[in-house]
């Protein structure tokens, strides 16, 4: 492993060794050159990068190989192998975009890692990584990415050290993304593969930025603490594969969510899952033509817990069942400020008229009004099984779907 130090004027440092030898030679006959263990850098320009395929390999003896001062589109497949050191001035990066095929290989090892860095230590010294190849090949395994991230230009409102999009495949493995402004990874909704294992996301401003369908790969594998904005940001709303909400160190934040209408979703929470919902979202497992099911199930001693980012009775809007799958479910969770602040139904559950439901240890806290409002209409066919409900700080348990309250919801 390199021992990383950055300089600027690698002339000077070399010189200053020579001298140092020289003087201290036994011998004044046998000439002492320069050390080998700190040759400067290479500089690549964007020239560089226009040539086709790009194989950067160690330099033997430099503590920083490469020093890259733009931020060039790459034309070529590229492999970067282990114990590679890259440098990148002010505003610099790299760009995976002109062709969709070309290959990413980063293959750095757990004793001789790759490293990303910036000339100086500052977050969001350079871009970073923006790609949008879709080779399955992709992989970046034991890199390190660090003091990058920004807004990249172009409108399309791409931030972060490390962004996917347009078809973008990844697999992410003993990697660390640290330092950067903006965000961390922002894997944007049009990418489409995601992998990530064994990986650290720390002190960044925000870890990750996703789309809810990636989700499936953020999981216990990696580590996610120790940032400005410790949580995962989930992005737009509409799902389109099965997700599990894994019980990661962090929580996950969500503008709300649902299924797109194109075939039927499962929805499963992990015990000990905690999800913070932004103001007047929800979650909406509801379609009259498929049946969507959530499964939200925690246990006594790893409750799930969804609440709004902050505690204020309506902050968020709650659940919306309406699905008549048998898997759904919901038990060992605490509900926290949710239900519609300014009209009906207002619980922080909903049930539709035709559906299906078990939930059962469940703590409404903090909520408008009611812990569940129920669609009564159409001769009162839904299913409803349930116990052991608590209120806290929550006045009532069930209403039908216009805010009125329901004692015994099989008798309204």
């Amino acid at each position: 492993m390199k021992n990383l130090q950055i300089t600027l004027k690698p002339l000077i440092f070399l010189l200053a060794i020579s001298i140092s030898v020289t003087n201290c030679s036994s011998d004044d006959s046998v000439e002492q050159g320069p050390s080998s263990d700190n040759l400067p850098p290479i500089e690549l320009d964007c020239d560089y990068f226009s040539s086709g395929n790009i194989h950067l390999e160690n330099v033997p003896g430099a503590p920083v190989d490469y020093i890259i001062s733009c931020d060039p589109k790459i034309k070529g497949d590229i492999l970067i192998d282990p114990g590679v050191v890259i440098a990148f001035e002010k505003n610099a990066g790299l760009q995976f975009i002109e062709d969709e095929n070309y290959k990413i290989e980063m293959n750095g090892t757990a004793q001789d890692p790759i490293i990303l860095t910036g000339t100086e230590d500052v977050k969001g010294h350079w871009r970073g990584l923006l790609m949008t190849s879709d080779n399955p090949s992709n992989i970046m395994q034991h890199v390190t990415v660090e003091y990058a991230g920004q807004i990249r230009p172009g409108g399309w409102n791409y931030r972060g050290a490390v962004i996917g999009s347009w078809g973008a495949v990844m697999n992410f493995e003993s990697c660390n993304i640290q330092d950067s402004q903006e965000i961390g990874l922002h894997w944007v909704g049009y990418a489409s593969t995601l992998n990530i294992s064994n990986s650290t996301f720390t002190r960044n401003d925000v870890p990750i930025v996703t789309n809810p369908n990636f989700i499936n790969s953020i999981d216990e594998t990696s580590t996610y603490q120790g940032n400005v904005n410790d949580y995962i940001q989930l992005e737009h709303v509409d799902v389109n594969t099965d997700i599990t909400f894994h019980n990661i160190d962090i929580p996950f934040f969500s503008k709300g969510f649902g299924p797109k209408n194109d075939a039927t979703r499962k929805f499963t929470f992990d015990p000990g899952v905690t999800l913070i919902m932004d103001a007047g979202s929800e979650i909406s497992i509801s379609n009259s033509d498929h049946q969507h099911a959530v499964i939200m199930v925690g246990t006594a001693n790893d409750r799930i817990t969804i609440k709004g980012k902050e505690s204020v009775p309506g902050y968020w809007n709650g659940i919306d069942i309406q699905s008549d799958s048998p898997l759904n479910e919901i038990g060992y969770l605490d509900i926290s400020d949710a239900g519609d602040a300014i009209g009906y139904p207002n619980g922080a559950i909903k049930l539709g008229y035709n559906d299906y439901l078990n939930i059962h240890d469940v703590n409404f806290i903090n909520c408008t009004e009611y812990g569940m409002s129920i669609n009564y209409y159409f001769n009162y066919s839904f299913h409803l099984e349930y116990n052991n409900l608590t209120l806290d700080n929550t006045p009532k348990l069930f209403s039908n779907w216009e805010g009125a309250e329901v004692v015994d919801p099989f008798n309204p």
